[in-house]
C-alpha cells in the first residue's frame, strides 16, 4: 500500500511522535525512581498515559501502511537524575517536547485525528506546569 501524500506527513509526525513517546516511557522509569511514593505513583500514571498513546501511535501507523519503529533499549537522559528535582526537570521538559511533537502531528493530521492529536498536546502542555511548576510563555504571549 503506497501512502497518499497527505498519509506520508501524517507518517512522518506519527513516527516523530512515537519515538519521543517511546523516550517518555523510560524517562518516566527514572522519574518514578528518584521519587518518594507519592510522586512515584504520579510518575507511573503519566508512564502508563504515554504507553497507551504509544499503542494507539503504533497502531495507527500500521493502519496507514506504515511500519512503527522498535523503541531504543535505552536512552539517555539529557542531565544526570539524581534527585527530587532533577526527576521533575526531566518530566517536564518530557512534557514539554512531547507537547510539540503532538501540535507538529495535529498540524499534519484532519478531521478527528487533528482533534484527538491537539488534546494530547494540551494534556502534555498541563503535565509540564504540573512537574515544573512553570507555564512557559508562548511567542505572542504576553
Amino acid at each position: 500500500m503506497t501512502a497518499s501524500p497527505s498519509n506520508e506527513a501524517e507518517l512522518e509526525r506519527l513516527d516523530d511522535v512515537l519515538e519521543g513517546t517511546d523516550a517518555a516511557v523510560y524517562a518516566y522509569g527514572l522519574v518514578a525512581a528518584r521519587l518518594d511514593s507519592d510522586g512515584a505513583a504520579e510518575a507511573l500514571d503519566d508512564m502508563a498515559r504515554h504507553r497507551a498513546h504509544r499503542d494507539k501511535l503504533r497502531a495507527r501507523i500500521t493502519l496507514l501502511g506504515g511500519t512503527p519503529r522498535a523503541a531504543a533499549p535505552a536512552y539517555t537522559p539529557p542531565f544526570e537524575v539524581v534527585d527530587r528535582a532533577s526527576a521533575r526537570k526531566l518530566a517536564a521538559l518530557v512534557e514539554d517536547r512531547l507537547a510539540g511533537q503532538w501540535a507538529g502531528l495535529a498540524a499534519a493530521a484532519e478531521g478527528q485525528r487533528r482533534l484527538d492529536a491537539a488534546l494530547v498536546a494540551q494534556e502534555c502542555a498541563v503535565r509540564c506546569v504540573g512537574w515544573s511548576g512553570k507555564a512557559p510563555v508562548w511567542n505572542g504571549a504576553s
